[in-house]
């Protein structure tokens, strides 16, 4: 196969340890290949050594998950694209390298995400 041909396909995901979180646990992790094209990895983080998120931890959690889903980005070829989507609020989608999403302050058990990689454009 081309590289050219590599580009226009997911031919890889990363492993479940680089979804970790400093202070979290991983409650929940999918990953699924909707197609070539097209990889979700669904994971739910739970706080390491509390019932539950403050509002601050939850905060600081979506800002450190946009910058997961930046670092992501960083390591995939130009024309596949990473986003993320903060299932908790509103199904609000994040796409690698924007302004980062910040919730509005509440205390949550759980904080569930997707994130997504796509094939953007072809080469």
């Amino acid at each position: 196969m081309s590289e050219t041909k590599l580009k226009n396909t997911i031919v890889r995901s990363f492993e479940i340890q680089d979804y970790r979180l400093k202070d979290t646990d991983l409650s929940g992790f999918w990953a699924d290949l909707v197609s070539k094209e097209e990889l979700t990895v669904e994971v739910n983080y739970r706080p390491e050594q509390a019932s539950s998120f403050s509002p601050e931890a939850v905060k600081a959690l979506c800002l450190e998950i946009c910058q997961k889903c930046d670092s992501f980005q960083g390591e995939v070829p130009e024309n596949i694209r990473c986003e993320v989507t903060f299932k908790n609020f509103e199904d609000t989608v994040y796409a690698a390298e924007h302004e980062p999403f910040i919730p509005k302050p509440e205390t949550l058990e759980e904080i569930k995400v997707m994130y997504r990689f796509y094939v953007a454009y072809y080469l």
